[in-house]
């Protein structure tokens, strides 16, 4: 059997202990350390392939091992982890050569996956492609470990030419992903040119595509230069492409492929270079199988595909999200702030128009406020439905999931069933209140709600009732660092 040494760099001691035992049970070789200093110690006298390194560490972070390691043959594959993902960091690690990063607390089957992989990699000296990371992160917004998959997937996005899908329901920002690309690729010297397919007739779509010579219907009065000219050296973003006509579909796959096109009305071929970045909220394997598009086009679309989380499976971003445009939106430079219950009605919100519905939501409630304070009646947002518990019910639940976790052995236990047992008691110990209970555990009320609904944790109705207080702006982090 090949053995499987890996290096475990954690400032954490709890978390160091926990993964450890985590990865021994599937037959690691595990030597864990505090510091990046201590891992290059170990590294100077045993040539281990793999590290799993937490970034945020202290007075030396996680980062500095790649540019430390980076005079090496034989680089380790550094997989990092953070409770504080951001496209820029995502973009840094990968760039400096990092094998993958993932966010906490840490996913059992996912950290597997990827150390087998990580492993794989050593064995056939695969390289990972270098790039820039200097640009910021162009309005992105959120930390919880959906964002993180995607900005580690932007990042990738960014190092390469290949056309790119983006898939996500309407108002989960899919052109901030489309121009984060953009300017962190080597095209984001010239054009990031945007067109709306699905807005936009076949006639006036086709003029703003291609252009269109003088004459070559009624009211083109001048020559023209479509946007595939406009963006030539950049990048093309097609939004709804799942919208253009069949017709359309030819012109466009024969752009992409012999890479020119000729104006409305023109005999004359064009040559153009262009990076197409289409996206759509449109099922397009579908409309493939039903003939509604071209199987040819999109799979010249879908070199790579990334899928935006909606904002409904990403809460533990909905307060930060909503202080961003509660600043952003701000009339006549006040200040406003989120009242704490206007925060737990953000949160409790299905958001069925996502990041755009949230935006809206804020902006209206700022011209409504009678005050510079937010409260749930300025946001006018329906009530969802949905089942609940009786009080009774919610607090024999905590009281049931309390005893069971008691009678298991924490030596036995699993990283997520000790935080899981960890919340309950802390949440009981709060005697039900959330907001003490989320200053105990050092995490912010969004990232509660989420670790008690993955959970499957009541978080009853024994709290204290909300206060005027305001809600507090800020990254949202794991129980277990």
């Amino acid at each position: 059997m090949t053995i499987k040494k890996l290096l475990l760099v954690e400032d954490d001691e709890l978390t160091r202990m926990l993964v450890s035992k985590m990865l021994e049970v599937k037959d690691y070789q595990v030597t864990s350390v505090a510091s990046v200093p201590e891992a290059l110690q170990v590294l100077a006298n045993d040539p281990i392939r793999v590290i799993l390194s937490d970034i945020e560490m202290k007075p030396v972070p996680g980062l500095d091992l790649l540019s430390r390691l980076s005079a090496s043959d034989e680089k380790p594959a550094v997989v990092f982890m953070t409770g504080k993902g951001s496209l820029t960091s995502a973009c840094e690690a990968l760039s400096l050569g990092a094998f993958d990063y993932l966010g906490k607390p840490v996913q059992p089957e996912l950290l597997y996956s990827i150390l087998e992989r990580a492993f794989s990699h050593v064995r056939e000296r695969r390289s990972i492609k270098s790039g820039s990371a200097e640009s910021p992160d162009y309005g992105l917004i959120g930390k919880s470990s959906q964002m993180v998959e995607v900005y580690k997937n932007v990042a990738r996005a960014s190092m390469c030419d290949s056309n790119v899908l983006i898939w996500g329901e309407s108002g989960t920002g899919k052109e901030l992903i489309a121009k984060a690309i953009h300017e962190h690729s080597v095209r984001r010297q010239n054009r990031f040119v945007t067109v709306n397919c699905g807005a936009l007739t076949d006639t006036l779509l086709e003029s703003e595509l291609f252009g269109h010579i003088k004459g070559s219907f009624t009211g083109a009065i001048a020559n023209k230069k479509g946007l595939f000219e406009e963006a030539n050296g950049g990048t093309l973003f097609l939004d709804e492409i799942g919208d253009i006509s069949p017709g359309l579909q030819v012109k466009l796959l024969r752009v992409i492929q012999e890479g020119e096109f000729k104006p409305v009305g023109s005999v004359e071929n064009r040559r153009v270079n262009v990076r197409i970045i289409a996206a759509t909220h449109r099922n397009l394997a579908k409309m493939v199988q039903e003939e509604k598009f071209r199987e040819d086009l999109f799979y010249r679309l879908k070199v790579l595909t990334l899928q935006l989380p909606p904002l409904r499976e990403r809460v533990e971003d909905i307060i930060p999200l909503a202080n961003y445009f509660v600043h952003k939106k701000a009339l006549d430079g006040r200040t406003c702030l989120l009242s704490e219950s206007a925060a737990d009605r953000l949160l409790t919100h299905s958001w069925p128009g996502n990041i755009r519905e949230l935006e809206h939501s804020v902006e209206r409630a700022i011209a409504m406020a009678q005050g510079t304070v937010l409260y749930p009646e300025d946001f006018n947002l329906e009530k969802r439905q949905q089942p609940s518990m009786s009080k009774e019910e919610n607090l024999l639940k905590g009281v049931e999931l309390t005893s069971t976790l008691q009678e298991v052995d924490e030596t036995e236990m699993s990283l997520e069933e000790l935080e899981k047992r960890h919340i309950v008691k802390v949440i009981r110990s709060a005697h039900f209140n959330k907001t003490r209970a989320a200053q105990i555990l050092g995490i912010d009320r969004a990232t509660l709600y989420r670790k008690a609904e993955r959970y499957q944790i009541a978080l009853g109705e024994k709290e204290e009732p909300p206060k005027p207080s305001l809600s507090e702006s800020g990254a949202s982090e794991s129980v277990v660092h």
